[in-house]
């Protein structure tokens, strides 16, 4: 049995949106590490999201964040094994998908649904985030953040930050008819601070470190889900039918699209939180 490691990863949010954390984490750290910069070249909305199938009052807000982003950074490409609807389903529905996570690993981070498409969440170290899905759609979901962190070795450093993530998902079928999914994610992030300019000589090289890092595992982490899911079913079903920031909707489709997709071999017991994320993967992909 595999499952998530409690040292490298935060939860669902620290993964899924683990760029919107990054900025405050990395101000805890004293020192940069050696990494060539990004470069300050602007880029054009309309080549990175389907801008006109954003609603009209964000899509100048999602414009500015891609236009004048202070990093960038778009993950590789990552196929795996998993049914359409139960992809859609984890990417979905935040608040399910932490709370399997967290029922694995002790963990501070929280999530609240505040509306439809609106969330908020605090990862319990200073960092918080409040975010919007301002398009879901099967092949592209775009997130709008705001991003506040307020600690720092002295507890009085403040950076606020705004946030444009983008998952583009494909949807393929093997020889054997198992379907796969295709999807890779990409992160904006457009720091508003005063003062950040005077920082970003010493961090920026951590920084854009860090969001690589982030921005990999964000991906890795979907794919990991879904095999956990349909791997051990009852588990799944369980920890999502007691999760409260879900709706009863949401609640009863994910069980449904589960007992669809259970493996015959799947496991009527628990994943095992293991020492190392990467071997939890690579046993997960043997399944």
């Amino acid at each position: 049995m595999t499952g998530p490691s409690r040292d490298r990863s935060r939860s669902a949010v620290g993964k899924a949106l683990g760029v919107l954390l990054t900025l405050g984490a990395c101000l805890t750290l004293g020192h940069a590490t050696a990494e060539a910069g990004i470069g300050w070249s602007k880029l054009d909305p309309a080549q990175i999201v389907p801008m006109e199938q954003i609603p009209v009052e964000f899509r100048e807000p999602v414009a500015e964040v891609i236009r004048d982003c202070t990093f960038h950074r778009k993950g590789e490409a990552e196929a795996f094994p998993c049914d359409p609807s139960l992809y859609l389903s984890l990417v979905n529905e935040p608040a399910i998908t932490l709370a399997l996570w967290k029922d694995l690993a002790d963990n501070p981070v929280s999530l609240k649904r505040l509306g439809p498409d609106d969330y908020s969440g605090d990862d319990g170290m200073g960092s918080s985030a409040a975010w919007r899905f301002v398009l879901r759609s099967p092949k592209t979901h775009v997130v709008l953040a705001n991003v506040s962190y307020v600690g720092g070795p002295r507890g009085g450093a403040q950076i606020d930050a705004r946030v444009v993530l983008v998952l583009r998902a494909g949807y393929y079928r093997e020889v054997n008819k198992q379907p796969y999914i295709q999807h890779d994610v990409e992160a904006f992030v457009k720091v508003d601070s005063r003062g950040w300019k005077t920082l970003a000589r010493t961090f920026r090289p951590l920084i854009e470190k860090l969001m690589d890092e982030q921005v990999k595992e964000a991906g890795q982490f979907v794919s990991l889900m879904s095999r956990l899911v349909v791997s051990y079913p009852d588990w799944a079903t369980d920890v999502a039918m007691r999760e409260p920031e879900a709706t009863p909707e949401t609640r009863a489709q994910f069980r449904t699209l589960v007992a669809a997709n259970r493996l015959p071999d799947a496991s009527p017991g628990r994943p095992v939180v293991m020492a190392d994320a990467a071997q939890a993967a690579m046993d997960s992909r043997r399944r």
